[in-house]
């Protein structure tokens, strides 16, 4: 509760704006949505220790998913030319 004081007297201007049902952040919602039925979905249980762990890995598929048609192309290109 103090910090919440401090806070308020370091900054005057700010005002706190009431949301209903989280109108005011509706896309960041509509993610943490999507990441809670992704997890609910594909990994059943999940470990508090590596919580981090399973959402850099709903990022970086959330972050590639118009490249959906050309992960196998790539994956045959670098098998063929590793060494």
């Amino acid at each position: 509760m103090e910090r919440l004081h401090t806070f308020k007297k370091e900054f005057k201007n700010l005002k706190q704006v009431a949301s209903e049902d989280g109108k005011n952040f509706k896309e960041l919602h509509i993610h943490i949505m999507n990441i809670k039925g992704w997890l609910r979905g594909i990994h059943h249980h999940c470990s508090k220790d590596r919580m981090q762990n399973y959402l850099d890995e709903y990022h970086f598929r959330y972050n590639r998913r118009s490249n959906m048609d050309t992960i196998f192309d790539v994956l045959i290109r670098k098998m063929v030319n590793c060494k």
